[in-house]
């Protein structure tokens, strides 16, 4: 799930952070079959149109396999990996069985409109899928050798769901469930693998990476978010507050002890009016955060943090405060579910705006 969410948001990010609209493109409607505009799906692809409208490149037909490519290139080359080849092969078969009989299924099944309205195979998406099974196996046979062959090999699935955003051929929910899919379905697949096999046809020098962290060891993090945004008090304020928004972004945590130290952000914004109609806020904003770890593997986290904003209505000081909650999935990732108040003005004579945000993030730490 960690590595799922990762992938999902980098590439988007660093597409979108700083494609700053022009006026010309405050307040345009982008509506769309299948997701309404006051929702997650709505607001990102809001996002996606405001900041890069003409975007048109099928890079993603091919980058889905190459996490599967560079796997059998060091296995070719006598790179040592987890297991043998015949091993190699059941388990990736297995996995690829389930993760093309999941997807099938329900695509059959939901029958959702595409955003481009080419067809009704929508959810989930079958590219994001099988890129992550790929990036999966990969993870499998050589994350145990370092944790940056895992974060590269998620990296590029995650271009290739972006890929699928960009090109209009898939909600944000689509990859999300495609890589949630093809994640699970290739660890459930070396999960049979190794009930089958056992300890044979292991790699001689493999060894198990086991669960090691230690919360009490400074940390560098680097997280990518996703959430949607509440503007309270819109109903009154309809013709200056929008009703709502999509949002994503990367955080950085570069630590001064083992739980405090000094975080930057770089997000993106949409805010949609009551009316459909849309605009993209751009922020950046630098604090500190505090962490406490209990329980071993969960971890409370505060931060206050101070920036500016930029929207076609004009730019301004932002503040973001606000907790958060972290549960730790393995030595290098965790899972956050966030909340926070963030207030921002945009001229020097409006009033600030006040806003609430929910949304998970994923973090690599290191």
């Amino acid at each position: 799930m960690q590595k799922t969410i990762i992938c999902i948001l980098a590439a988007f990010a660093l597409n979108c952070i700083f494609c700053i609209p022009s006026s010309a493109q405050f307040r345009q409607t982008y509506g769309g079959k299948s997701a309404g505009t006051f929702s997650f799906d709505g607001g990102m692809r809001q996002l996606r149109y405001n900041a890069l409208p003409g975007f048109s490149f099928p890079y993603d037909e091919y980058l889905q396999y190459s996490p599967a490519i560079v796997m059998l290139g060091m296995k070719a080359f006598g790179y040592e990996s987890r297991t043998d080849w015949g091993r190699m092969i059941v388990s990736d078969a297995f996995s690829a069985v389930l993760m093309t009989g999941v997807t099938a299924g329900l695509k059959y099944t939901v029958c959702r409109p595409r955003p481009d309205g080419s067809g009704d195979d929508s959810f989930p998406s079958g590219h994001t899928a099988r890129a992550f099974m790929a990036a999966t196996m990969l993870h499998k046979e050589y994350g145990w050798r370092s944790p940056w062959f895992s974060f590269g090999a998620y990296t590029a699935a995650t271009a290739t769901a972006i890929g699928r955003i960009l090109n209009d051929r898939h909600w944000t929910s689509d990859i999300i469930c495609g890589a949630i899919i093809g994640t699970a379905a290739t660890h459930l697949g070396y999960f049979i693998t190794d009930r089958i096999f056992g300890d044979r046809h292991l790699s001689e020098n493999y060894t198990d990476p086991g669960f090691s962290y230690d919360p009490y060891t400074r940390h560098y993090e680097a997280s990518l978010y996703f959430g949607y945004r509440f503007f309270p008090g819109y109903r009154k304020r309809k013709d200056t507050l929008p009703h709502g928004g999509s949002s994503v972004g990367i955080q950085v945590h570069i630590p001064f002890n083992p739980c405090s130290g000094f975080s930057f952000r770089a997000g993106a914004n949409s805010m949609t009016w009551e009316s459909g109609s849309s605009s993209n806020m751009y922020n950046i904003a630098a604090g500190g955060y505090w962490q406490w770890p209990f329980a071993r593997i969960l971890e409370f986290e505060s931060r206050l943090m101070l920036g500016y904003a930029w929207h076609p209505a004009g730019n301004g000081i932002d503040l973001i405060a606000g907790p958060a909650l972290s549960v730790i999935t393995g030595n290098n990732f965790k899972v956050k579910a966030f909340a926070e108040y963030e207030t921002f003005t945009f001229t020097d004579s409006r009033p600030l705006v006040h806003t609430i945000q929910t949304g998970l993030a994923a973090i690599f730490f290191w």
